[in-house]
């Protein structure tokens, strides 16, 4: 196992039927279909919605990060065996997520969107820093 990649700095939540900040149509980076990584998603499209974005299940443990494809490509991404480790300073928790999506803008200046049920798990709430470090099986 190898870090590929880490990133540091205030996050914010994403995903998710409630996340009115996507699109009702809004796919994700590198998972394109339900099948792709069914941990991460509801077991039925909510209503209204086609686009996966609105179809993760937001108690699961995901991430999104501004990934550099050239160092960590859309299918290591995709690969459910590599995970990351998000780790909270202010609460010192940590959990294991898995990548989910590109993101979020850099306007934003935050570093990572993670899942709700991953910011409640870590006890954090939007602007907290996290550390998020990116493990690749090789």
């Amino acid at each position: 196992m190898r870090i590929a990649a880490q990133f540091t700095g205030r996050c914010s939540w994403f995903g998710g039927p409630d996340d009115g900040g996507v699109d009702p149509d809004e796919g994700l980076a590198f998972l394109y279909e339900y099948d792709d990584a069914p941990r991460l998603f509801l077991d039925e499209q909510p209503e209204g919605t086609t686009g996966l974005a609105r179809r993760l299940d937001p108690g699961e443990p995901y991430v999104a990060c501004r990934w550099k494809y050239d160092e960590t490509s859309k299918t290591m991404l995709a690969n459910p065996h590599n995970h990351c480790v998000v780790y909270a300073p202010v609460t010192d928790r940590a959990a294991i997520a898995w990548p989910a999506d590109w993101g979020p803008h850099e306007d934003t200046g935050r570093a990572a969107d993670i899942s709700p049920g991953l910011m409640e798990e870590l006890g954090i709430e939007t602007d907290d820093t996290i550390v998020v470090v990116y493990l690749v099986h090789e």
